[in-house]
């Protein structure tokens, strides 16, 4: 009789390898379904296909973590031990991507433990959420910010720059502003305004008014309207 070699498989460590399938491709479904909500509803400059990707890793990785982790209370501290091993350096710059990482660990966490249906559920649900939410633009304001930046010069009589001028300007058409920053640069200064255009205006025409001003060299304007940073 020869020696008995020992079973290192799935089956040898205590997990189904069919429930182990069902885990990990049911992960990866409503990993991929999380991103298509995530890239369908994504507003703003932070769109990473990067992201797109790891939202889907993170799912199936959090299936391997639960399935590993419940075997064993040994080996569930040594997971733990082998993650603050893990330095995250990417800084995470919208609040959602946060949330959306923490929907993905979760579904797979339930996947792993075998609780497809809350898994499921859990998706369904929070990406119904996340479209109507996005579909009535909550939490937005009827009126937002937009930052305005515009180069300057002296005027002909060489003094100094006009900047009552341009804040007569927007008080026009505006409700209201806020000098953020000035930067001079010899005879030219850079200012920079936080303006509230006035409701139903288009906040391009503040540009074309600054346009009419002799002393103005350069002017661009940012919307803050989906904007995470600037």
């Amino acid at each position: 009789m020869g020696p008995v070699i020992p079973d290192i498989g799935l089956a040898g460590i205590g997990i189904d390898p069919i429930s182990a399938a069902i885990a990990l491709v049911g992960s990866f479904l409503f990993g991929l379904i999380t991103a298509w909500v995530y890239k369908a509803t994504h507003r703003g400059l932070s769109y990473s296909q990067s992201f797109q990707f790891s939202l889907v890793l993170l799912s199936m990785l959090g299936a391997v973590v639960m399935m590993i982790a419940s075997e064993s209370l040994t080996r569930a501290i040594g997971i733990l031990g082998a993650f603050s091993l893990i330095r995250f350096r990417t800084a995470i710059k919208d609040p959602k991507d946060m949330a959306y990482i923490l929907l993905v660990l979760s579904t797979g966490l339930a996947m792993g433990a075998g609780m497809y249906v809350l898994a499921g559920m859990t998706v369904a649900f929070t990406c119904f959420v996340i479209l109507i939410l996005t579909w009535t633009n909550f939490g937005m304001t009827s009126k937002h910010e937009a930052v305005v930046r515009i180069m300057c010069k002296a005027d002909t009589k060489g003094s100094s720059v006009n900047i009552a001028s341009y804040e007569a300007l927007f008080g026009k058409v505006t409700d209201s502003f806020r000098l953020l920053s000035a930067h001079a640069r010899g005879d030219r200064m850079e200012l920079t305004y936080g303006v509230r255009p006035k409701g139903g205006k288009n906040p391009v025409e503040i540009l074309e008014s600054l346009r009419k001003e002799a002393s103005v060299e350069d002017a661009e304007l940012f919307d803050a309207k989906h904007q995470v940073e600037f």
